[in-house]
């Protein structure tokens, strides 16, 4: 079996929508029986249908391969600041990260709906889950960009998540070790006519002993080398932390520049008030004062009217006693 075989298969399937998946799997088993490749037709036999949420990755990685790319680079420069601890490149590369992988969910969106399927919040959540992995994963990242996942993949701090989820053309067919000299068994290390006879030659005192030594040597590397495992693990964990909790500061510094914007335009808009409230106050109180002084002119009017009122009614009284008067003498 070639694994270029393999890898041609799974390009293949994962490209067809999840409904078709089965049958055109089956029938490249059958072509591979065929043909004679009973390694590949069980390669690919294995080869899991695509989950909703997979299968939407694939097709982006297809559909909108650039934008991927995009995704892939971008976190690779996200690793290298939080590498550098450079928390303003962080701030702009978060931002950076936000937008295009809300851009991306809205193309899953909308490929989901050209095919007809409902993409709900759980596809949403592990579709976003696979992206936030290739930011995170350099592993991760290759896998998204084969487009030949069958689930959902997810970053735990060390590692992605769902091991089989990865593209099957990173992992096809790897080659099987051959055990290593030591590790044979002794009988293949007797002499051919010894093994004939199906017994082993007599062991020398000297020789069990440099066994025995050189076997505990062994126990010892192989402790060393788990050991070293371990605390290559425990250091590449806490690296991780401080990379998560950097992206974390970055962001929050982030959110707290937004914050702070709005506080200043809000304090901005608050002081633009004050000022149109004193000018209003201002303006009541020229009302008020005028408002006064016409009502005072009012006032002294109406006594003017009055007065005049009662002047004419005593003239017009003196003029009816002069008429009165004149008659008389007439």
């Amino acid at each position: 079996m070639q694994d270029a075989d393999l890898a041609s298969a799974a390009e293949q399937l994962y490209a067809l929508s999840p409904a078709d998946f089965t049958a055109a799997r089956d029938e490249k088993v059958s072509q591979a029986r065929a043909a004679g490749d009973r390694d590949l037709a069980r390669a690919i036999g294995a080869l899991r249908r695509p989950v909703v949420s997979a299968w939407l990755v694939n097709q982006l990685a297809r559909e909108v391969g650039d934008r991927v790319a995009e995704l892939v680079a971008l976190g690779e420069a996200l690793r290298q600041a939080q590498q550098d601890l450079s928390g303003e490149r962080l701030r702009e590369l978060s931002v950076q990260r936000r937008q295009l992988v809300a851009a991306l969910l809205a193309e899953a969106r909308r490929v989901a709906e050209r095919d007809g399927r409902a993409a709900g919040l759980q596809v949403e959540r592990e579709v976003e889950a696979t992206l936030q992995a290739a930011l995170a994963d350099a592993g991760a990242a290759a896998a998204v960009r084969a487009g030949c996942l069958a689930s959902p993949l997810s970053y735990a701090g060390l590692g992605v998540g769902e091991a089989d989820a990865v593209a099957v053309a990173r992992r096809a067919a790897a080659p099987r070790k051959a055990p290593a000299p030591e590790q044979a068994p002794a009988k293949q290390k007797a002499p051919r006519r010894e093994r004939a006879r199906g017994r082993r030659p007599a062991e020398t005192a000297a020789e069990r002993e440099a066994r025995l030594a050189a076997e505990a040597e062994e126990r010892r590397a192989r402790q060393a080398e788990a050991e070293a495992e371990r605390r290559a693990a425990r250091i590449a964990d806490a690296e991780q932390a401080v990379r998560r909790a950097a992206d974390d500061a970055a962001a929050a510094a982030a959110d707290l520049d937004e914050a702070e914007r709005h506080v200043a335009s809000a304090r901005a808009a608050q002081e633009s008030a004050r000022r149109q409230v004193e000018r209003l106050d201002k303006e009541l109180s020229q009302a008020v004062g005028e408002e006064s002084r016409a009502n005072r002119a009012v006032r002294d009017a109406q006594r003017a009217k009055e007065a005049a009122e009662r002047a004419a009614d005593a003239a017009t009284r003196r003029l009816a006693r002069a008429e009165t008067a004149a008659r008389r003498l007439g």
